[in-house]
């Protein structure tokens, strides 16, 4: 099905400066574009689903009536061109959508699942939207209770897609990979990680898999021993000298394959019913040294940031607040409220940044700036958090960053106004179908 849509105006407007981490005050223009009305009952839009080749920009979203839409536009013109895949999507905010492209420049999509049978498409000609063909299989193995699946991509460009196989506190994390070539793939290993030898199984969470300037692969997750959120326990990490044949931990021991938690590579113990929360974030240094964000109680009960970090062959678990609140949370499905997360990141002059967000309203939006050596000395509120400011500042509602080649100096984000999650239920009043816009942003 082909959609045009003609964008009728351009929203121009300029920011003042602004203090960014690294005390660089810039003056940026925004210029919004139009994409069209997509679903906002809860928020299910966004993550890896904006994409550009240096010539064109592809967008997938869920629309007003919940199909999978994907757009398509030159990224010199406003106009795109859409299509309709046979995918609704209901009330869970886990169906997410994966967009990406391969380096023979054919489009895949996967997306619309929790527990179900895998759903795959790809084009059949290189950046042609209206080519995609229904596929549903990777390797045909352990693909008809699908969920999460992440897209790993390489320095080099090789395709990586990593997902839950199996139920929350009852699963195993698989890894594929694309073969351009022979547009087939791959498995890397059987299974990465797995549950115990026991009912309920329980299952990793991961927090972050990466790829160094070294190529060594750095992964760091949670486990989870039933569907409730408060079943998170344990801290661990591995990582992969060879593209994920093998793993390691971080002190060079070899790790049998699946790892359980029995003979998982632990950063900190974590007793469950400690608020621990499946979203923390992992970063890698230009040294190679992994840094693992993650919120739990302190032994007060309060919540609080931590950072792990190893030092020689020993991991170190560093308080970063120092906050007298606490905020209990357990259940199923996506929830509604969370304590503040930490979002780790290395800026260029290799300081850690660590960005908190919540949707718990004692605690606003903040931020640390530090050096290792700051990080590794300091004491539970230490250095008081910072404002936080924005990855696009001034932009609300950030849904997806752009991943490929733009224009230079300019950044695109997906921007779209949703409801919060309902733990996957439909709501009592579900949000009118919100725009969606592109935000184009450049240096003056």
């Amino acid at each position: 099905m082909l959609v045009k849509y003609l964008i009728p105006f351009l929203i121009l407007f300029s920011l003042l400066p602004v203090s960014l981490g690294d005390s660089i005050a810039l003056e940026k223009e925004i210029r919004k574009i139009p994409v069209a009305k997509g679903l906002a009952s809860h928020p299910v839009n966004g993550g890896n689903c904006l994409i550009s080749d240096g010539e064109y920009q592809y967008i997938a979203f869920y629309d007003g009536d919940h199909q999978l839409t994907v757009g398509k536009r030159k990224l010199s013109e406003t106009e795109w061109d859409f299509v309709k895949l046979p995918e609704r999507v209901g009330w869970d905010t886990h169906n997410r959508i994966v967009l990406f492209q391969d380096r023979g420049g054919y489009l895949h999509i996967t997306g619309n699942m929790h527990c179900a049978r895998l759903r795959y498409y790809r084009t059949k000609a290189p950046g042609d939207i209206h080519t995609f063909q229904p596929i549903h299989k990777w390797t045909g193995d352990y693909e008809d209770r699908v969920t999460y699946p992440t897209l790993f991509e390489l320095r080099d460009g090789s395709i990586y897609i990593m997902y839950r196989h199996g139920g929350s506190g009852n699963g195993m994390r698989i890894l594929v990979q694309y073969d351009e070539q022979t547009r087939q793939w791959t498995k890397a290993v059987q299974a990465l990680t797995n549950g115990r030898d026991r009912n309920p199984t329980c299952n990793a969470y991961p927090f972050g898999i990466l790829e160094d300037k070294n190529g060594v692969w750095h992964i760091a997750w949670c486990w989870r021993e039933t569907p409730d959120v408060i079943t998170n326990f344990d801290i661990c990490y591995a990582k992969s000298l060879d593209r994920g044949f093998s793993w390691k931990s971080w002190d060079g021991r070899d790790l049998e394959l699946p790892i359980t938690p029995e003979n998982a590579h632990v950063v900190e113990s974590i007793e469950q019913k400690s608020g621990l929360i499946n979203g923390g974030t992992l970063a890698v240094d230009s040294k190679g040294r992994p840094y693992i964000g993650y919120t739990r109680f302190d032994e007060n009960g309060h919540n609080q940031i931590y950072i792990a970090t190893p030092v020689d062959d020993k991991w170190k678990i560093i308080q970063l607040s120092d906050w007298k609140h606490r905020f209990y949370f357990e259940g199923r499905g996506t929830i509604p409220e969370y304590p503040p997360i930490p979002k780790v990141s290395i800026t260029e002059d290799q300081k850690i940044q660590i960005v908190y967000s919540n949707r718990y309203a004692q605690i606003r939006r903040g931020q640390f700036v530090l050096t290792p050596e700051q990080l590794l000395a300091m004491r539970p509120g230490q250095y008081p958090a910072q404002n936080s400011v924005s990855a696009a500042p001034g932009i609300a509602n950030i849904r997806a960053v752009n991943r490929g080649p733009l224009p230079k100096g300019m950044k695109h984000y997906m921007q779209q106004e949703t409801d919060s999650p309902n733990r996957d239920r439909k709501p009592e009043n579900p949000k009118e179908p919100t725009m969606i816009y592109v935000v184009e942003v450049g240096d003056r």
